[in-house]
């Protein structure tokens, strides 16, 4: 059916409004068919909202593969020559290319994953660490799948393509310790390890060094300050052009494909939290230094729907997930009202640093007041109230209920 049947497009207009659970459901059912050929463009309609609502996907051998290089992927409509990216189209025939050069290999690492999803971080890494040297090796030999006439990119797109993955997936085992080795952020990266990874993408492919610098800065934002700086030689001076180059793809994904919102609507309000911080300091970085008045104003206008974001899931979250359970007549689960406040607290610590913080004033004291309010004397006992409202407010405020 083309893409372009009215029926098609109502279908889609209908599949990307359903209700979350829907949603979650259609693409676990297009998961487990064996073969799902057209059942993709099914789907296709839906990637922002899963880039939302990231449910667990069934880990095949082609999302693990690519599981490195996410940040790059684009849609094939999307996507033009030179623009740091990676159309969608070729995963399928890449990944089949390298299964099948890879042969009981392969068949191994197929066997590791079996019924196993995205959410096993631990599998991924060392299933990766397996996979991704040995597939850079296979596309770096330059020969061409039989599928690739289905990609509707043309033959001369496969070496260029094909040539950066090889280059990027043969740091992509560095680059998930290097992430692990600053546990979630709480350490800096070490400027040697950056400095050879970005050192063995450039020796092998130097186009690549772009791609390898936003995918360095979208997973740890702070190592842009271990980046070798442009007066350090034709080293810095090569990074320092691939970092402008980075800066805009990872700029372009934030705005243009609504990264900021899909990535603080997603998960849960810590999540969120988490999410808002990397950003904030993804733009903190990426506006320094030898920033042009250009790419000052792209942040500065991502910044502000960041800003927008923050308000709208927090305001989103108090009501769903604290006040309307709080006046819901079922039992009260004080676990999962504890850690929506604990959620909230952390968004709202995050999300100030990027906007006003009067709007959360006035919500957290709407929440403390709705909960130590009399209407919830027979709903709360005093101990969760004053505990509630000290995670919301703080201890003078809890010290408040008491007295």
């Amino acid at each position: 059916m083309s893409p372009n049947n009215p029926a098609l497009r109502a279908l889609n207009r209908e599949m990307a409004e359903a209700p979350d659970p829907h949603i979650v459901r259609i693409v676990a059912t297009v998961d487990a068919m064996a073969s799902r050929g057209p059942a993709d463009a099914l789907i296709a309609p839906l990637r922002q909202r899963l880039a939302t609502l990231r449910p667990p996907r069934p880990l095949r051998f082609a999302r693990l593969l690519f599981h490195p290089l996410d940040p790059l992927i684009v849609p094939a409509a999307r996507w033009r020559p030179g623009h740091n990216s990676i159309p969608r189209t070729a995963l399928a025939p890449v990944a089949e290319q390298v299964r099948l050069s890879m042969g009981p290999d392969a068949a191994a690492i197929e066997a590791r994953i079996l019924n196993r999803t995205t959410a096993d971080v631990d599998l991924i890494a060392r299933c990766g660490g397996l996979l991704w040297p040995a597939a850079s090796r296979v596309l770096a030999a330059g020969k061409v799948p039989e599928t690739w006439d289905r990609t509707g990119l043309g033959l001369a797109m496969y070496a260029p393509l094909t040539t950066c993955i090889a280059a990027l997936l043969g740091q992509a085992a560095a680059l998930d310790a290097l992430a692990s080795a600053t546990a979630g952020g709480l350490l800096p990266p070490d400027a040697q390890r950056i400095h050879a990874m970005l050192g063995e993408v450039a020796a092998a492919h130097l186009p690549a060094l772009p791609m390898m610098i936003a995918l360095l800065l979208a997973r740890m934002p702070e190592a842009a300050a271990a980046l070798p700086q442009a007066h350090g030689g034709s080293t810095g001076m090569a990074v320092q052009a691939a970092l402008d180059q980075a800066a805009e793809r990872l700029l372009w994904h934030l705005d243009a494909d609504d990264g900021t919102k899909s990535r603080i609507a997603s998960g849960s309000l810590s999540d969120a939290g988490a999410s808002a911080a990397q950003i904030a300091k993804l733009l903190g970085h990426l506006e320094t230094g030898s920033a042009s008045p250009r790419r000052r104003v792209q942040v500065q206008a991502i910044r502000k729907k960041l800003d927008v974001g923050c308000k709208a899931r927090f305001a989103t979250g108090l009501e769903q997930e604290l006040l309307l359970p709080l006046n819901d007549p079922a039992p009260l689960a004080i676990p999962a009202l504890e850690a929506a406040a604990r959620g909230l607290r952390v968004l709202e610590t995050e999300a100030r640093t990027v906007g006003s913080g009067a709007a959360y004033d006035v919500l957290l004291k709407k929440a403390a007041e709705a909960i130590s309010g009399p209407a919830m004397r027979d709903r709360l006992a005093l101990v969760d109230q004053v505990r509630l409202v000290e995670i919301l407010s703080g201890p003078e405020a809890a010290l408040a209920i008491l007295g």
